[in-house]
């Protein structure tokens, strides 16, 4: 039987949004974790459903986390946005899911930080997740900020663009701590296909407008939460990001762990995770480097992508068919 369910559930104590779509209720649970801060996943369904075809094998759940997209509510605190929150908030986004749907595990799927939080869920009850697909992982944020500068100054000075050299040295030792300052960055790193091999800035952000305007899921009044959403989302967290290092965090998780990178991420430095990944200790763990990706492997090689989650997670679900 087709699923298609928005549903608006709580989760500690604050009202979020969940989109579950798939073609067959028996089949395993995958929950996207939502890259940011602030970058809701709801009106993405369609643009990832396209590409990816993942419904066709999962019970699919975009979820808007948290002070963001349609769960952004001026009533949130904003100091509940911070890693600790917002990784409780999957464990219990979760346990909704397997009780709901009557799984006994859920798999993950997490894009940049959201992958971060994916990660120190499952560090901290292992026990409710499946596979753990961790893509563009944020792993040292201190010394990514310092390379995603140093990439975007490379490929200025290669172009001579001797204003935009200036514009990015003015960067160089400043922190990365408020929204402003966040976007001017990721217009530069995206202009030099530093986030997806595919698209500049403009064409992202008129993609996700476009998304956000013709959800299904989104009524007119979701579209200046969701701007709010971003806003707030991220002066919210970007200042704890700031010093966020899972070196520190987390040295072993008790689940199947699959780091998915861009070799050309200009965000996460595919080398830092890889330091990682070699350091983390887990049951089962995998490395897989897209070699024509960025910070979006599963939109710049979606094929590839999609091929990885469903042969990783479907052989290991063998009641399904």
């Amino acid at each position: 039987m087709k699923i298609d369910r928005l549903e608006r559930i709580n989760i500690n104590d604050s009202p979020q949004w969940v989109l579950i779509r798939g073609k067959n209720d028996n089949a395993p649970l995958l929950l996207h974790v939502q890259a940011g801060p602030g970058l809701p996943i709801i009106p993405e369904a369609d643009t990832m459903e396209k590409m990816l075809h993942l419904e066709e094998h999962f019970l699919v759940v975009y979820w808007d986390q948290r002070g963001c997209g349609k769960s952004y509510s001026k009533n949130t605190d904003a100091s509940s946005i911070n890693f600790s929150r917002l990784s409780d908030d999957i464990i219990s986004c979760v346990k909704y899911l397997l009780k709901t749907y009557h799984k006994q595990n859920t798999n993950i799927s997490g894009y940049s930080i959201g992958a971060s939080l994916a990660l120190m869920a499952v560090a901290k009850q292992h026990d409710i997740f499946g596979n753990l697909f961790l893509v563009g992982t944020d792993v040292d944020i201190p010394r990514a900020n310092s390379f995603a500068i140093e990439f975007a100054l490379k490929k200025a000075k290669e172009l001579n663009r001797v204003n935009l050299i200036k514009r990015i040295e003015e960067l160089l030792n400043t922190p990365i701590i408020d929204t402003k300052r966040f976007q001017q960055r990721a217009k530069i790193l995206t202009d030099f296909r530093g986030i997806t091999m595919h698209k500049n800035y403009n064409q992202l952000v008129f993609s996700s407008i476009k998304n956000i305007l013709f959800s299904k899921s989104y009524i007119l009044t979701d579209v200046a939460k969701t701007i709010k959403g971003m806003e707030f989302c991220q002066n919210a967290l970007l200042p704890e990001m700031d010093t966020f290092n899972l070196f520190d965090l987390i040295t072993s998780i008790a689940a199947p762990v699959h780091f998915v990178h861009g070799r050309h991420d200009g965000v996460a430095p595919h080398d830092i995770t890889q330091s990682f990944f070699k350091q983390i200790q887990a049951p089962e763990k995998k490395f897989t480097t897209f070699e024509n990706s960025a910070h979006m492997p599963h939109y710049d090689e979606p094929d590839k992508f999609a091929e990885l989650l469903i042969s990783e997670c479907l052989s290991k679900n063998k009641q399904y068919n």
